[in-house]
């Protein structure tokens, strides 16, 4: 394999992509890709899901930003982010002082869950990320390509990085108006890593990733099944065996997917008033202990006279987990009777349930940042309380129950709608 194929690099996202059989991993409908005209979006033509983008994609620029985020994450989780000085004692916050305060206090569970979400998926995701597309760059297709891309799909909404930009921001807002606050670099990295974040998954084209690792379908039948992770077609006797791209479990629709999601969502319910009744976190001044909830935290930052600040974390933390729950519950509830109306609203309602879930970690995340700036011995401290455990269950199990959930499912139940009918 030459070495110029590293630096030429493989042809990138086409304006006009090749026409092959695919199918929508949000609705099963097989399909062949339409022809568009220019630079735009190609939507599922039962469900508008974007299928994929032909504007403002770029594989190589996608490489350049994994390979920038990589060299952005150590500095961002291991050096300062922040640095306070409380009566001559130096106070530094970092990625890991946050996890180890939350553990040291006696919630390892919750400690382990912010450390995998900060440290360890951002690694993962953004190494084999780079790992996948400098592969392709060089032209090699080896057999475990569609595996690891898959996992990077699969970790990115648990990669919250720019999430933790705005818990930092919120924490510096807290601290500011009292003690003078100095941005170590780490922070300056966690800044810079946020946005090279976003801007991976903004020029990320996952559809011709899927089509360099291995081509579409050319040929349709009418029992032909869609892989769920890369739209890859198969047909219908391959049922339940391995996808020959990704490597995953082939299923017209996941078995026993609307049952896990509705245990994860009843459990999510039961936290949910948990992490509202019970404070998020307590502070001691001088001996003085002065607890704060969700609620508390929002009037404090209107107080201070900032609102933008305030509507982002009541969004993130009291509208978007509410708004998961009850959508997630009405996709079930409706799949359960077969319901056949307003299904491309459904769909809609899917796919921004999970686009909004991993926003509701900022409350979380503002503590793990502010607890090890605020400790004194004796005088001074921020211990975490019951809601937020509970709080962080909330968030987790509203993710879990959407990732499990088969979308599929909506349209399969509808489908099924007349046979339904008939046997009640």
């Amino acid at each position: 394999m030459k070495l110029t194929a590293l630096i030429s690099g493989t042809p990138d996202a086409e304006i006009d992509p090749p026409h092959g059989i695919i199918g929508c991993s949000w609705c099963g409908l097989v399909q062949r890709l339409p022809a568009i005209t220019g630079r735009g979006v190609i939507h599922c033509r039962r469900c508008d899901a974007p299928l994929e983008r032909t504007a403002g994609r770029s594989i190589d620029a996608a490489l350049a930003c994994s390979i920038t985020m990589m060299v952005l994450l150590i500095p961002a989780i291991v050096m300062p982010l922040m640095q306070v000085s409380i009566l001559g004692a130096i106070n530094q916050s970092t990625v890991g002082s946050g996890v180890a305060g939350i553990w040291q206090q006696g919630w390892p569970i919750m400690a382990l869950v912010v450390g995998a979400e900060l440290i360890a998926v951002p690694l993962i995701r953004f190494g084999l990320l780079t790992i996948v597309l400098m592969v392709l760059r060089l032209g090699w297709r080896p057999h475990w390509l569609g595996s690891a891309f898959r996992i990077t799909e699969r970790l990115d909404e648990w990669a919250t990085l720019d999430v933790f930009l705005i818990g930092c921001v919120i924490g510096y807002s807290r601290v500011e108006p009292f003690l003078p606050v100095h941005i170590g670099p780490g922070g300056w990295c966690v800044l810079a890593a946020a946005f090279m974040t976003m801007i991976t998954r903004a020029t990320l084209e996952r559809r011709a990733i899927w089509r360099m690792i291995g081509p579409d379908a050319s040929e349709n039948s009418a029992h032909a099944i869609a892989c769920g992770a890369c739209d890859h077609i198969a047909p219908a006797s391959a049922e339940g065996e391995h996808c020959p791209r990704c490597n995953t479990h082939l299923w017209r629709q996941r078995p026993n997917a609307t049952m896990r999601a509705l245990a994860f969502t009843l459990a999510g319910f039961i936290f949910y008033p948990i992490a509202y009744l019970f404070p998020m976190e307590i502070d001691v001044e001088a001996g003085k202990a002065h607890a704060h909830s969700i609620v508390s935290g929002i009037f404090q930052l209107l107080q201070a006279g900032l609102w933008p600040l305030a509507l982002v974390i009541f969004t993130a933390s009291v509208g978007i987990p509410l708004f998961k729950l009850f959508g997630i519950s009405w996709i079930i509830l409706s799949s359960y009777q077969h319901s056949t109306s307003r299904l491309r609203l459904k769909g809609k309602l899917y796919r921004a349930i999970v686009a909004a879930g991993r926003w509701s970690h900022i409350d979380v995340y503002t503590v793990a940042v502010f607890l090890p700036l605020m400790r004194l011995p004796g005088l001074l401290s921020v211990d975490v309380a019951n809601g937020m455990p509970a709080f962080l269950g909330v968030v987790v199990l509203t993710m879990m129950a959407a990732r499990v959930l088969d979308p599929r499912h909506i349209w399969i139940a509808a489908h099924e709608a007349p046979k339904y009918a008939h046997d009640r």
